[in-house]
């Protein structure tokens, strides 16, 4: 009689929750997650043979699963309890650290030829690859002990041994900064403002350029309660966020951002500092083309930075030093970018991405 009330209160949850999924209202985008949300697939007998109607459908009921991220909470806090240091591909670390794992590269040798191609295609170019470690390498010390501490940085260290760029490594340096100011955000993958510059100092010794000191900045504290992309995946109840900080300098700039016809004087969006995608402060999320023009500089200095996200909090130190920085994101960015910098006379490009990414980033396997 017992299993009988059991089996049935559990098919009448299950038949509630199914019920609910299909009735209610379906979000597009989570907030939370900053991400779009899977669409219902379109059923064709190619892709069910295939496999991939199979894998959206699944996709799609996970992301629009009744209270999914209610249910998050509770498993996170659940597993926490019963001491778990890995939950949703995230390390529980010392110092309340949360830390993403890092997956082993699918497409390295690919990205290579790719970038290699892109270097021999621009005859007199100076091409420059900044390949940015993450949290897990920098903090590898609030890791739990069973976590290896080594791919990620080999990793690295093959990029650069097999590219054919002026590659900046910006290892060191990180792991000598994050001993005075935190490198990497607890809760978000990014690294910070902190980390962006002392990466900054590296890039200006590669290229011979006059870096300005720290205190040359003017520091803010623009939140406390930064709750980034790893919070996302766990929903931790328990965590209030952390700070941000921005170094800025107040100059004389032409923000254009180029696809959407908007053209502003800063680099930063403080519509975003009331939102949970608090990053997004930095270049206005991303975007396709931006050209940034610093009207005090009158060296006739072109950048081109073709990027991932890490880049935003990065390139305004770098506009203290060039009339005009170009930024483009392939994700976003259909067009040659090869004909680009010719149309555009630029003699300068910086490639940023981090390490997690890259090897799944979209927009690098289309760079042409």
């Amino acid at each position: 009689m017992k299993n009988t009330i059991i089996t049935i209160i559990v098919s009448l949850i299950s038949i509630i929750l199914i019920t609910l999924m299909f009735i209610l209202p379906k979000a597009t985008f989570s907030d939370n997650e900053n991400r779009y949300l899977e669409k219902l697939p379109t059923f064709s007998f190619e892709n069910l043979f295939n496999g991939s109607y199979t894998e959206n459908l699944k996709n799609y009921t996970t992301d629009h699963f009744p209270f999914r991220e209610q249910f998050i909470s509770l498993k996170t806090s659940f597993l926490k309890l019963i001491g778990q240091k890995e939950i949703n591909n995230i390390y529980i670390g010392k110092d309340n650290y949360l830390i993403e794992k890092y997956s082993n590269p699918k497409n390295r040798d690919r990205i290579i030829k790719i970038l290699n191609n892109f270097s021999n295609s621009l005859e007199n170019i100076e091409i420059d690859f900044m390949l940015v470690p993450t949290s897990i390498i920098i903090n590898k010390d609030k890791l739990p002990n069973y976590v290896s501490k080594a791919s990620e940085l080999d990793d690295i260290n093959y990029y650069y041994s097999n590219l054919k760029l002026n590659n900046i490594d910006v290892y060191n340096a990180l792991i000598e900064g994050n001993k005075k100011y935190p490198m990497f955000y607890k809760y978000d993958h990014h690294w910070t403002t902190y980390g962006a510059y002392y990466s900054y100092v590296e890039y200006c010794k590669k290229n011979n350029i006059k870096y300005l000191n720290i205190d040359e900045f003017n520091e803010k504290k623009l939140a406390s309660d930064f709750k980034g992309t790893i919070y996302s995946k766990l929903n931790d109840f328990t965590i209030s966020g952390e700070d941000m900080y921005i170094l800025n300098k107040n100059n004389n700039l032409t923000v254009k951002y180029v696809y959407s016809n908007r053209i502003t004087n800063t680099l930063f969006e403080d519509k975003y500092l009331d939102k949970k995608d608090k990053y997004s402060y930095f270049l206005d999320n991303n975007h396709p083309l931006i050209t940034i023009t610093n009207n005090d500089i009158n060296n006739n200095k072109k950048l081109l930075v073709i990027k991932d996200s890490y880049a935003n909090s990065f390139i305004p130190f770098l506009t203290n030093h060039y009339e005009e920085i170009h930024v483009i994101d392939p994700r976003f960015y259909n067009l040659s970018i090869i004909d680009y910098i010719k149309e555009n006379s630029i003699e300068k490009v910086l490639i940023l991405y981090n390490i997690n990414t890259i090897d799944s980033d979209t927009g690098i396997i289309s760079i042409h």
